[in-house]
């Protein structure tokens, strides 16, 4: 008998196909040197993610990743940038020359966390308190919102602390001198 939860060929496809979107689309954030480019890959990246919850059976963080962060936030960030002339580019002059290190360290430090995570977890994964028959029974977003408020409260909160932070850095430098 075939493992109802196994993932089908075409599921595995289409993970790998998102997946490779998203990471170009991440990349492409990163390396652009014209930030209108640089948001348009960020929205690359979102409709890659929100594609894969929709293949991963999580279809309402699917579509709110389309809606929020695929449609609001990115004009959201394409309005910004227009407004204050995001057609230029990048000056390279303002770095310190200690930037690339302390980037390249913080790369290495997250590719050591992100490695000991899947090492951990191990190859095949573990089944959470959340299974798809828990899902079934209960519906997909009552799932979440109890997952979200019960055993993941604290990473929630610290998420809500994290968008916190990058707002009041956005305004800092956006905050003439």
């Amino acid at each position: 008998m075939e493992n109802a939860l196994a993932p089908t060929v075409l599921e595995m496809i289409l993970c790998i196909a998102f997946g490779v979107v998203a990471i170009a689309g991440a990349l492409g954030v990163v390396i652009a040197r014209n930030v209108v480019y640089s948001a348009l890959s960020m929205l690359a990246n979102f409709c890659a993610l929100g594609a894969l919850y929709i293949v991963l059976n999580a279809e309402f963080l699917g579509v709110v990743q389309f809606i929020i962060y695929g449609g609001a936030i990115v004009v959201l960030f394409l309005l910004a940038l227009t407004l204050v002339g995001g057609d230029r580019k990048l000056d390279e002059r303002v770095f310190k020359p200690y930037t690339n290190i302390a980037a390249a360290l913080l790369g290495l430090i997250l590719l050591g966390e992100m490695a000991y995570l899947v090492l951990s977890a191990g190859i095949a994964g573990r089944l959470g308190t959340v299974t798809p028959a828990a899902m079934a029974e209960a519906g997909n977003i009552q799932t979440l919102g109890m997952a979200l408020l019960t055993e993941y409260v604290l990473p929630f909160e610290l998420v809500s602390i994290l968008l916190l932070v990058g707002i009041v850095g956005s305004v800092a430098l956006a905050k003439k001198r």
